[in-house]
């Protein structure tokens, strides 16, 4: 199974947007462990061009921090579960992942410009099902 983290290459944290993401981890996973790994740029900006390199790769999990309404259908039209809300570290999120302790927070704030008529919900969610929104 592939999975994709939204990936901020210089700290290794998981990335803020998956539309706007500019890299994701792959992760090549099989019985708990970590076969392979690798950092992929996606094929453009914007949740359709984003969730077109997900399909390329066969992505079947998604692990992101903000994710918007278009992208979680694209995705979920496509196959593949997301899990949104999470932060910290890319690796340590596949390894609780493993563990079963992926840990959903709240997003109280994507950080967007509000007043251009964007809105996020910012609720928590469960892997596998919409969560919070943004871009």
């Amino acid at each position: 199974m592939v999975i994709a983290v939204t990936y901020d290459k210089e700290t290794g944290r998981i990335g803020q947007h998956f539309g706007h993401a500019e890299y994701f981890k792959l992760y090549e996973v099989e019985d708990g462990r970590i076969m392979d790994s690798a950092v992929v740029k996606p094929m453009g900006q914007g949740h359709d061009a984003v969730v077109a390199t997900m399909m390329d790769y066969s992505v079947a999990l998604v692990i992101c921090r903000n994710i918007g309404d278009g992208a979680m259908q694209g995705l979920t039209a496509a196959g593949i579960s997301v899990c949104p809300n999470v932060d910290g570290m890319a690796d340590d999120a596949i390894e609780a992942l493993f563990q079963g302790s992926l840990q959903i927070t709240d997003v109280a704030s994507c950080g967007c410009d509000h007043t251009t008529g964007h809105s996020c919900c910012g609720h928590a969610g469960s892997c596998g099902t919409p969560g919070s929104c943004c871009h």
